[in-house]
Order: structure tokens, then C-alpha cells, then sequence
């Protein structure tokens, strides 16, 4: 009997151990509740208190491989927020929410452009990164610190730093139209040239769907991530650019030496020189709409031989269109009210040492779902007129052309006009 009574003697310290570590438990669960539930309402008080709103710079990718923005956010109720960014003009109100995850969770839930652009797939953005992950941006951000001063984000996804400052009066406004017509006007050229000691210029690597330089005279430096900025642009960090670290470079006026202007840093060892892009380069870039009036006499022989045979297949051609394809260009035609979109690869290369002629030439890969019936069914007569020639470029607009025509240097009757705008129905257009 003594050692049953000594055996549950012995359990009691376990037993109170137990009883206190649950005790402790469940202290320590509604303190990380309550604490969470302040962090929360701490993340909403701060980003309704400022009523003029705040500002970051963003770079949707932790690498910076696309360049950087800067978005403006108006935290306007506890369920509505007004945001601007500078690839769009204006601003757009939708819905957002801080929830409670393993930490505060800022997430912009209702659909709005401006910020979900940078997440969106490159199928849906407009072409920037992989079809699937786009520039691989956030819009759901773990927020670190809230206080009047500054808000710390963290990319949910991305894990990117970001910082919130506060506007003042009606900068939100202001501020974001001034970044908007700043990121326009540099979007004009898509080519810039960088101009160093001795007037040594060269053509910097740059895709017009980022904001990114690579130096191709320095091959080992670092690509140069920037933001567009009112006067100038502003880099992601420090950039060595022909021996000389650079952090922002500021836009001087045209003069008659630099037409357009040019930006240099503060000590104006360097410019950076936008260049109107060449046509022919420019051709290539974009696509553009043909239809059968805008086609030469040569052109329109062609159609008319194409015309009786896709109507007997019941061939529909809603859009013809010919240029950026691919790396080096295509035509794609939009058939049967949409349901068939595609066509086939197309070389189109401009001319060395000149800025105004073009070759194009049938390469045949397939794209979309295109097949060879709708080829052989009479498109092919169609894309006759552009096939095997050299033309020569003339436009309505030296810097950002909307309407081009293409000259066939070997045929003066091979003259096809496209323009920028879709021209529906193309064969009766």
C-alpha cells in the first residue's frame, strides 16, 4: 500500500509539470493572438493615416532582370485602395485587405493593373519574361514594420524588400502623373547609345519591355536596372560605366548636336543618347495590319488569284498581320472569326549599314494553331507579295511611324502600305 501512495506521490510533479506547461501554452497562444491582431490593425491604422498616400520603388524581380518602377498607393477605407504606377497613365481604385498569416499579410486582392501587371504572365502582359511567370512580381507583401515614417514590405513571393514612404498633400496626384510623363517620354526610343571620353560611342543592349542597359564594350559588367524618374533615370545601385560608378543620370534639353536630348551624370563624363529607331528596325518590331487596298498592283494580282479559293474552302480572314513573330518576324493571319489565330515564320532582315531597306524571306515554321490547309487553302498568295524581296521603307513619321509602306526595289509595282491600326476583313479592305 506505502509504495502504491509512494508511486502517486512521485507522479504529482509530472502531473503540476504538465499542468503549468499547458497553463503557459495556452498564455503563450493568446498572446501571439492579441499580438497578431495589434499587428494587423497597426498595419491598417498606418496606411489609412496618411491620407496623401504613399509611394515605393518597386522591382518586381528579386534579380532586378526587368528593370524597376514605381507604383503610388492611397489606402482611401479599410477595404478600398487607389493605385498609380508608372507604365499606366492615371489611376485605378480597387479592393485590398492585411490579413493575418505569419505575419501581417498586405494583399492588393482585387484586380487592379497597375500593380498586378508586374505578376501577370508574360502571355498576359504584354510579352515581358516567361510565358508563365512574367516579371514575377508580388502583390501579396509581408509587412515587417508600419509606422508613419516608412512601411517595410516583404514580396510574399519574391521576397524583395520594398519600402513604403508618405506623400504629402496632393502629390499622390501629382507626383505619379509627373513619373507617368517621364516613363512616356522615355519610352518614345528604343534605342540608346552611350557616349564616353573621346566621343567613343557605342549602341547600349536594351529591350524597350524593360529597364535595363548592358555595355556591350564591357562585356564583364553588371547589367544596369533602373527606374524612370521626372529628369532623368535612377539606377537600382551603383554602376561602374567606363571606369566611373554611377548611381543616377539626369536628362539635358535637345541641342543641335543632340536633337533629342540626352542624360549624363553629375559629373558629365558620360551620356546616354536616345536614337530615333531605324525603320527598318522598327518594321521588324511592331506588326502591322496589310489589306488587299493597301496592296501595289502587283499585290492585288496575287489576292485576286487567293480570293475565289479561300472562299470556296470557307477560309474567313478576319486580320492579316506581318512583323514582330518570333525572333526574326512572321505574318499571322486571324481566321474564322478568331478561332484560328497563327501563320507561319517569316525572315525579316534589315539591310547592313542601312536604316530604310528590308529582306524578307518565307521561313515555314507554324505558329498558333494554323495548319497547312489554311496555307495551301489560299493564303499563300496572300504573303506572296512580301516573300523573296528587298524593299525599301518610307513612313509618315520619322520617330514613332504609325503607317509605313514597303517599296520592292526589283518590282515598282510592289508597293504594299500596313499600318499600325487592325484592318478587319483585310480582303475587302
Amino acid at each position: 500500500m506505502k509504495l502504491k501512495y509512494l508511486f502517486f506521490l512521485l507522479l504529482l510533479p509530472a502531473f503540476w509539470i504538465s499542468s503549468c506547461k499547458r497553463d503557459d501554452d495556452r498564455i503563450f497562444e493568446t498572446n501571439a493572438t492579441v499580438r497578431m491582431t495589434e499587428a494587423v490593425q497597426q498595419a491598417y491604422t498606418v496606411l489609412q493615416a496618411n491620407k496623401a498616400g504613399w509611394m515605393m520603388k518597386f522591382y518586381p524581380s528579386s534579380n532586378q532582370e526587368f528593370g524597376g518602377y514605381t507604383i503610388f498607393t492611397k489606402f482611401i477605407s479599410k477595404e478600398e485602395v487607389s493605385v498609380a504606377s508608372d507604365p499606366f497613365s492615371g489611376f485605378k481604385t480597387s479592393t485590398y485587405s492585411v490579413n493575418p498569416e505569419s505575419g501581417p499579410v498586405l494583399s492588393f486582392d482585387g484586380y487592379n493593373k497597375n500593380i498586378h501587371w508586374f505578376s501577370e504572365p508574360g502571355k498576359d502582359n504584354g510579352g515581358i519574361g516567361a510565358d508563365d511567370s512574367g516579371m514575377r512580381g508580388d502583390f501579396e507583401f509581408i509587412v515587417l514594420k508600419a509606422t508613419a515614417d516608412s512601411v517595410v514590405l516583404k514580396g510574399k513571393k519574391s521576397g524583395s524588400h520594398l519600402v513604403m514612404l508618405p506623400l504629402k498633400g496632393t502629390e499622390f496626384e501629382s507626383m505619379s502623373k509627373a513619373y507617368q510623363e517621364a516613363a512616356s517620354k522615355f519610352k518614345e526610343f528604343e534605342i540608346y547609345q552611350l557616349e564616353t571620353a573621346g566621343n567613343k560611342i557605342v549602341e547600349l543592349g536594351y529591350d524597350p519591355t524593360m529597364r535595363v542597359f548592358s555595355n556591350p564594350s564591357d562585356p564583364s559588367a553588371k547589367d544596369m536596372s533602373f527606374r524612370v524618374v521626372p529628369g532623368g533615370l535612377e539606377f537600382y545601385e551603383p554602376y561602374t560605366i567606363a571606369g566611373k560608378a554611377v548611381d543616377r543620370v539626369d536628362f539635358v534639353a535637345p541641342t543641335s548636336t543632340y536633337p533629342y536630348g540626352y542624360y549624363t551624370d553629375k559629373d558629365k563624363t558620360l551620356k546616354i543618347i536616345p536614337v530615333p529607331t531605324p525603320l527598318n528596325r522598327w518594321f521588324r518590331n511592331n506588326l502591322w495590319s496589310a489589306s488587299y487596298k493597301n496592296m501595289g498592283a502587283l499585290g492585288q494580282l496575287y489576292w485576286n488569284a487567293g480570293r475565289p479559293m479561300l472562299k470556296e474552302r470557307g477560309i474567313v480572314v478576319n486580320n492579316f498581320y506581318i512583323g514582330k513573330n518570333g525572333p526574326d518576324g512572321g505574318i499571322i493571319w486571324v481566321l474564322q472569326g478568331g478561332s484560328v489565330v497563327g501563320g507561319l515564320t517569316h525572315v525579316i532582315q534589315p539591310i547592313a549599314d542601312t536604316e530604310d531597306q528590308v529582306y524578307i524571306e518565307l521561313e515555314g515554321y507554324g505558329v498558333g494553331n494554323f495548319v497547312l490547309a489554311h496555307w495551301q487553302g489560299g493564303l499563300n498568295y496572300l504573303s506572296a507579295p512580301f516573300d523573296g524581296n528587298t524593299f525599301k521603307i518610307t513612313a509618315d513619321n520619322a520617330l514613332k511611324p504609325s503607317v509605313i509602306t514597303l517599296s520592292d526595289m526589283a518590282d515598282s509595282r510592289n508597293v504594299i502600305k500596313l499600318t499600325l491600326d487592325d484592318i478587319d476583313d483585310p480582303l475587302n479592305n
